[in-house]
């Protein structure tokens, strides 16, 4: 008679709850290191085993995420958390929320707008510079404090909290549960993305507003953008997007199109030469390469060259008395070209 082999399952390490359970610490300069080996964070705990590190990954990312928005809430940025949407009570109601800084829905001055690319929780620009490098130009932290010196109101959306369950806004769903409960207003991005527009955007008394705008944060603009051309074309003076997936196909005003293309540059990964412009219909604006393979670090890499443009469309610094760059092309050559592409596509 055969005995069934005993299947004895691996006991799995207790993933930890704290930074400091981590074996990590985060530095003054805003560096978060290994405290045996000064290294950044290494995702691959457990060789081949994927599931565990990722869940791994979340909890020790959420723990910095955590730290991120409560330096954004104090001194010196002192960022408020607006409930979205408008009408929901937070005690009850699925909710989510962005940021402002004091006087952002009230001033008559300069304001930016920041849109995340996919994948991070409000205030953050990438989580692999959050590791990497720091949590300042991992998140919106030091755009914000360059921002502010130059006397900008700062408000930031948050695309990417779009489930609700364990009382906070999530990017992805609740877990081996079948029920779904979405944020109203902001199912997706590009809701989000509408309803901000719709219901803070469009009301502001800026007189000058610019947007900073990052991979599908590019596309979510020009959407609500598009949307809202007529309300807002000639207060919105500028977008610098990076990595942007947005295109000119899917907008319905042609003003939308010749509005990208006069006020909005796109920096974007490419092995060419860093600041040389690349040629692409899709956009109906001006790329630029970055010089680099990964496209997390385009913003860090490019922030001089991004802050420059928008300083000068918004009237900081005189524009730079630059001679014809002959890479450069009209919209009507766009156009042409746009239609060759296509004709040939067909063929």
């Amino acid at each position: 008679m055969y005995r069934r082999r005993k299947i004895i399952k691996e006991e799995k390490p207790e993933i930890p709850k704290t930074l400091d359970e981590f074996g990590y610490i985060l530095k003054e300069n805003g560096e978060i290191r290994s405290k045996s080996q000064d290294e950044p964070y290494i995702f691959e705990y457990l060789p081949k085993d994927r599931a565990y590190n990722e869940e791994r990954y979340k909890v020790f990312i959420n723990l910095i995420g955590d730290e991120v928005e409560k330096r954004l809430e104090a001194e010196p940025y002192n960022f408020q958390a607006k409930t979205i949407p408008t009408d929901a009570d937070p005690s009850k109601d699925p909710h989510s929320f962005i940021y402002t800084t004091p006087n952002a829905l009230t001033t008559t001055g300069k304001l930016i707008v920041f849109i995340p690319g996919n994948h991070t929780r409000i205030g953050q620009w990438s989580r692999r510079v959050l590791c990497d490098e720091n949590i300042y130009t991992g998140s919106m932290m030091d755009t914000t404090r360059r921002f502010q010196e130059k006397g900008y109101e700062v408000i930031i959306l948050n695309p990417n909290g779009n489930y609700w369950y364990n009382n906070r806004a999530w990017d992805c769903p609740e877990p081996h549960s079948i029920h779904v409960t979405m944020i109203p207003g902001s199912e997706d991005p590009e809701k989000h993305c509408q309803y901000i527009f719709n219901h803070f955007i469009k009301n502001l008394k800026a007189e000058k507003i610019a947007v900073l705008a990052l991979g599908w944060g590019g596309h979510s603009f020009t959407q609500a953008f598009d949307e809202n051309f007529d309300a807002l074309q000639d207060r919105v003076q500028c977008a610098a997007m990076c990595n942007s997936v947005h295109s000119s196909d899917m907008l319905k005003n042609e003003g939308t199109r010749r509005w990208l293309f006069d006020n909005c540059i796109n920096w974007v990964v490419s092995a060419k030469a860093k600041g040389e412009i690349i040629t692409d219909p899709r956009f109906s604006c001006t790329c630029i390469s970055s010089n680099l393979e990964i496209s997390d670090f385009t913003l860090t890499e490019c922030i001089d060259d991004i802050m420059d443009f928008i300083f000068v469309k918004m009237g900081d610094i005189e524009r730079k008395e630059m001679e014809e760059d002959e890479n450069e092309i009209t919209l009507q050559e766009v156009e042409e070209l746009s239609e060759h592409l296509e004709i040939t596509s067909v063929e």
